[in-house]
C-alpha cells in the first residue's frame, strides 16, 4: 500500500478520467479532504451515496442487468434516506438509464456521478463515502482502473467525535468499534494484490503539512495539484447538505495543530484508558503515541473490555425499561388529567 511519502507528481501524459474512493472511518476528516478535492478544477465528488453497498450485494458486476433487475435498483437508489443529497430526480435518473442498452450495474452507478460531474463542468470524478472500506474488493471489480484512498485518524479523536454526535450510543466503547473495524479491513486489503491501489493519508498530516499531502493524493490519482485546492472554504455550503452542516460546523475554519491528538486536552484518564483497551493494537501499529504502554496495562485492560462488554449492556437495557415504564406512566397521568 503507498502512503504519502512515496508518491510521485503525475506526467503530462498521465492525465485520467479514472475514479476514485475516499474510505475510511467516519469522523475521520474524509468531509475535509473531499472540500479539498472538489475545489479541483477537475474534479467532482457527490455527497456520500452508501447505495452501492447493497447494489453491490444483490446484483451481479459482470453482466447485464435485465429490466426488473434495473428497476429494483433504481428502487433501491431512490428511497435510500440520502438520495435527496444527490439533487437528481428519479424519473431522470431512469430517463438515463433509458437511453443504455443492456446496461451494466457500473453504467447504472455512474449516471449519478457523470450528473453531478457535467453538471459542474468537471472532468473527472470520485465518491467520499468511508463506509465503502467495507467493500474496496468488490469497487475494484466494477471499477477495475479505480484508486482508493484510506484516510485515517487518531482512533482517540474518532471515538471521541463519535461520542458527540451521539449517532452510536452512549457508551465510549462502541464508539471504538467503527474505527477498529476500518482498520481490520485496511490490514486485509493492504496484505492483498490490492495493495498498489491504496494509498494511505492520515488526517494529522492533512491538517498540518496540507499543501504536501495534497500533491501526494493528487500524484497518487494522476492529477496535477493546484493551489485552489488550498481554499476550499467557499464549497461547503453548496457542497455539503444542509442537514449535515451542524456536523461539520468546523469546515469553514482555518485547520492547524488543535485539531490533532485532542483526545489528550479533551479526555479523561478513565476515556483514555478505555479507548485503548479497544484500539491499542491498531494504535500501536499505525505509529500512534499511547498513554498506556506496556505489558502490566494487559489484565486491565481485558477485564475493561469484559466489563464494557457483559455489564454495560445490561445497564443499558434497565435504562431502557425505567425509560419506557415513566413514558408510560407520564402517558396515563397526562390522559387522566
Amino acid at each position: 500500500m503507498s502512503t504519502v511519502t512515496g508518491v510521485s507528481s503525475p506526467s503530462a501524459q498521465a492525465v485520467t478520467t479514472a475514479p476514485f474512493f475516499v474510505v475510511g472511518c467516519g469522523r475521520s476528516g474524509s468531509t475535509l479532504l473531499r472540500m479539498m478535492l472538489v475545489s479541483h478544477s477537475r474534479l467532482s465528488i457527490p455527497p456520500e451515496t452508501w447505495y452501492l453497498i447493497p447494489l453491490l450485494r444483490r446484483f451481479p458486476i459482470d453482466r447485464p442487468l435485465d429490466a426488473d433487475e434495473v428497476a429494483r435498483a433504481v428502487a433501491i437508489m431512490t428511497t435510500h434516506y440520502r438520495w435527496p443529497d444527490m439533487r437528481l430526480d428519479a424519473g431522470e435518473l431512469r430517463a438515463e438509464l433509458s437511453r443504455i442498452e443492456q446496461p451494466y450495474l457500473r453504467d447504472l452507478a455512474e449516471v449519478v456521478y457523470r450528473w453531478h460531474m457535467h453538471a459542474e463542468g468537471k472532468a473527472r470524478w470520485g465518491d467520499k463515502t468511508p463506509v465503502y472500506i467495507e467493500i474496496v474488493p468488490e469497487l475494484a471489480r466494477l471499477f477495475p482502473d479505480a484508486r482508493f484512498i484510506h484516510l485515517v485518524r487518531d482512533g482517540r479523536d474518532v471515538a471521541k467525535s463519535y461520542l458527540a454526535t451521539d449517532w452510536i450510543g452512549r457508551w465510549l466503547h462502541d464508539n471504538t468499534r467503527e474505527w477498529t473495524r476500518a482498520l481490520e479491513l485496511e490490514q486485509r486489503w493492504s496484505g492483498s494484490d490490492l495493495r498498489q491501489r491504496i494509498l494511505q493519508v492520515r488526517y494529522e498530516d492533512l491538517v498540518l503539512e496540507t499543501e504536501a499531502v495534497l500533491r501526494a493524493v493528487c500524484g497518487f490519482i494522476g492529477e496535477e495539484f493546484e493551489p485552489r485546492m488550498l481554499s476550499w472554504q467557499g464549497q461547503v455550503d453548496e457542497q455539503v447538505p444542509a442537514r449535515e452542516r451542524d456536523a461539520h460546523g468546523k469546515l469553514k475554519q482555518r485547520i492547524g495543530p488543535e485539531g490533532v491528538a485532542r483526545w489528550q486536552r479533551e479526555m479523561s484518564t478513565r476515556e483514555q484508558f478505555v479507548c485503548e483497551a479497544f484500539m491499542g493494537a491498531h494504535l500501536t501499529r499505525m505509529g500512534y503515541q499511547r498513554r498506556f504502554t506496556g505489558t502490566l496495562w494487559a489484565p486491565l485492560f481485558a477485564v475493561t473490555r469484559l466489563y464494557c462488554r457483559t455489564v454495560l449492556p445490561a445497564v443499558e437495557l434497565q435504562l431502557r425499561a425505567v425509560r419506557f415504564f415513566r413514558n408510560r406512566l407520564g402517558a396515563r397521568l397526562g390522559s387522566k388529567g
